[in-house]
Order: structure tokens, then C-alpha cells, then sequence
């Protein structure tokens, strides 16, 4: 068995099975809330399958989710900004412009300026960490100096 384990692996008769709890079962992936919190029972909407399909607040998290399809996960992605995926990072931050400035006297790329959807502009350089929230929020965790 492998370290860590998907939670879409699992079937809900499976999981009820074995009393899973995702919040104290670490070694099962698990999707996350709106708050970033992990869900500890995210198979309660793929159980509603033939329910009329809708939104509604999971019972164990509270994250929207739609009846009859796997837990919604509002999870972010992060990705260190590298010279080597720059341009993958630079288009996954669309919008964003490149970042120039002095490096051994000479004019260099140092990284990304996003723009964020309510206008406003963080700095990435390169080693620092871009993360995008689940509502596609861009923040930026410096690199440690």
C-alpha cells in the first residue's frame, strides 16, 4: 500500500466501512473547504446520486458542493518561480508581466509582476513561491533568505 492515498480511491461504502475521518486519517488525501480546512467525510455527495442536481453546504466541512459528483476541493497550487518554469508560471499567472532588473550590470529577467482580478500587483522573483487560491487568487510566499 502506498504512504499516501486518494481519497477518490475510496468508495463512501468503503470509507463508512473503515470509519474514516479524514482530519485525523493524514495519510488519505482529502479535499479542502473554502477556509482551506481538510474535509474529514468528503463522500456525502457522490451518495446523493439521483438526487436533482444543486448546490448545497457538505454536512461535514460546509464547502459547497454539488449533489451526485465527487466533494468539490478548494484547494490552491503553489509553484516556485524558477528560470526554468518561468514561462509555464508566467501564463499561469495570466494576467502577469516579466520583471526586469539589475543583475551583475546587466538588464536580466528576475521575475513576475501579477496582476491580481480586483487590480491589484504582487511581486514574484524567482525562488519565491506563487500560490493560487481556490477562488483564483494569486499570493506570493517569499523565498526564505
Amino acid at each position: 500500500m502506498p504512504l499516501i492515498q486518494l481519497w477518490t480511491e475510496i468508495t463512501p461504502a468503503e470509507a463508512a466501512e473503515r470509519e474514516l475521518d479524514l482530519a485525523r486519517d493524514l495519510h488519505i488525501t482529502a479535499p479542502r473547504n473554502e477556509e482551506g480546512e481538510r474535509c474529514p467525510w468528503p463522500w456525502e455527495p457522490q451518495q446523493l446520486v439521483g438526487a436533482p442536481l444543486g448546490q448545497y453546504h457538505c454536512g461535514y466541512c460546509g464547502a459547497m458542493v454539488l449533489a451526485g459528483v465527487p466533494h468539490l476541493d478548494y484547494s490552491g497550487e503553489e509553484r516556485v518561480l524558477t528560470e526554468e518554469n518561468f514561462a509555464e508560471v508566467f501564463e499561469w499567472c495570466e494576467p502577469s508581466k516579466m520583471r526586469f532588473g539589475d543583475v551583475n550590470g546587466q538588464l536580466r529577467t528576475v521575475g513576475l509582476t501579477i496582476t491580481q482580478p480586483v487590480g491589484d500587483r504582487i511581486i514574484a522573483l524567482f525562488g519565491d513561491t506563487v500560490i493560487r487560491d481556490g477562488y483564483g487568487v494569486f499570493s506570493v510566499r517569499k523565498a526564505a533568505s
